[in-house]
């Protein structure tokens, strides 16, 4: 069940706060750059900027080959330019990798391991595929529910604290759910503009947990802990059916849960919240109804996780912030994706399209290095390098206090 890809980070400065310098210049052709340590950088004589003599593999974009050992991130703070000062921060599944999330177009990702996401139309029109659903997600739900922000969620929400990252821009109806009575009170009363830090493909709600204001997240492709019922649109909390999914299939559970003891505990948590189990007859599985949309004819609708599904399209007014976000941003930072897909792309082209300098921090190619697109390519895990941004930030104001 998901939406798109998941792995996408961007990191904006705002207009009007500090410039969106990163000693990785974007002036010239794409380069990349990597952090096997200080041999592969270099000062450049003219400034006090770094840049990359890194050896790439023949796509002319990669520091290392997939599978290889990421590169030391320990020397990212020698490769941002001393005046760095605010930047903002959006991510998705990439950055949740490292909280044990798999993604799906990683070189590790579950596509390389034969996974087939729910597709919208699957679980729209077949009860049978609802079934399937529900019953890998009582498997898997609960793990991933259970995971917890890693460093890299932490440094950005640290980010954000510190004032380093967010875009402020005005605010427009446009940026409202159409014929929802929350949303229409929400644009009567806005103050007149907006700010957004974080845009985020992932739906596990880790920036959340991690501190990071939950108003200045777009979570492009939904929340993974909410459900949202198909016939009369009323929300309901995740963790509340599940209680009743294991009530109400008890001795469907404690099988699956004894075969996949049997088969020394493996089982493999999907990017979607549920999992790989060997059973493919889920006739027996019981699915709660909605509750809350029972007519005369006892016509129940049914839940569905509140979120995008493959083959689902992104709503509108989602779209048309964060495109907002990033026409007021002087710099695009996008974290732990591959790209490939336009929900994510999308923002990639407007900014490049605007001439907003745009880094790049991601393990493998992406989309925007293959069509050739001028980014500023930092190789390297997601945690430990924005952990020592933060780091060189903290440093810089305690010099300055001091």
């Amino acid at each position: 069940m998901r939406f798109a890809s998941p792995a996408f980070s961007l990191v904006f400065c705002s207009r009007g706060c500090h410039s969106f310098h990163s000693s990785l210049s974007l002036s010239g052709a794409s380069r990349s750059v990597s952090f096997h340590g200080s041999a592969s950088l270099r000062r450049s004589p003219r400034n006090t900027r770094t840049t990359a003599t890194a050896k790439l593999s023949p796509s002319g974009t990669h520091t290392h080959a997939v599978g290889e050992k990421p590169p030391d991130p320990r020397s990212y703070k020698d490769a941002l330019e001393d005046n760095v000062d605010e930047v903002s921060g959006n991510e998705s599944a990439g950055i949740s990798t490292e909280s044990g999330i798999p993604d799906y177009r990683g070189h590790n990702g579950s596509y390389h391991q034969g996974h087939k996401p729910m597709i919208h139309d699957q679980f729209i029109k077949q009860h049978k595929m609802r079934q399937r659903y529900w019953g890998r997600a009582m498997i898997g739900w609960r793990e991933f529910a259970n995971a917890m922000p890693n460093e890299g969620h932490q440094a950005i929400s640290r980010l954000e604290t510190m004032g380093k990252i967010g875009s402020i821009f005005d605010d427009s109806n446009a940026f409202y759910k159409p014929n929802c009575e929350n949303a229409e009170l929400n644009w009567a009363f806005s103050a007149g503009y907006q700010k957004m830090s974080i845009i985020t493909q992932n739906v596990d709600g880790l920036h959340i947990k991690a501190g990071s204001n939950r108003g200045n997240i777009t979570e492009l492709h939904g929340r993974n802990d909410r459900l949202a019922c198909m016939k009369c649109g009323s929300h309901h909390c995740r963790h509340e059916f599940h209680d009743q999914l294991d009530t109400l299939n008890v001795d469907w559970l404690r099988q699956q849960q004894l075969e996949i003891a049997q088969a020394d505990g493996v089982k493999q948590l999907r990017p979607d919240g549920d999992a790989f189990i060997q059973k493919e007859n889920y006739d027996d599985m019981v699915v709660p109804p909605c509750p809350n949309c029972i007519d005369e004819n006892e016509d129940h609708g049914f839940l569905k996780p509140d979120v995008v599904f493959f083959g689902d399209s992104v709503p509108q007014h989602r779209v048309n912030r964060c495109f907002a976000a990033v026409d007021a941003s002087d710099g695009l930072l996008c974290i732990g994706s591959s790209l490939a897909v336009h929900s994510a792309y999308r923002f990639v082209k407007r900014a490049a399209a605007n001439g907003t300098p745009i880094a790049i921090l991601n393990v493998g190619e992406t989309r925007a290095e293959i069509d050739g697109m001028k980014v500023q390519k930092i190789e390297g895990a997601a945690g430990p390098t924005l952990r020592e941004l933060v780091r060189r930030f903290e440093r810089e104001e305690n010099l300055r206090r001091y």
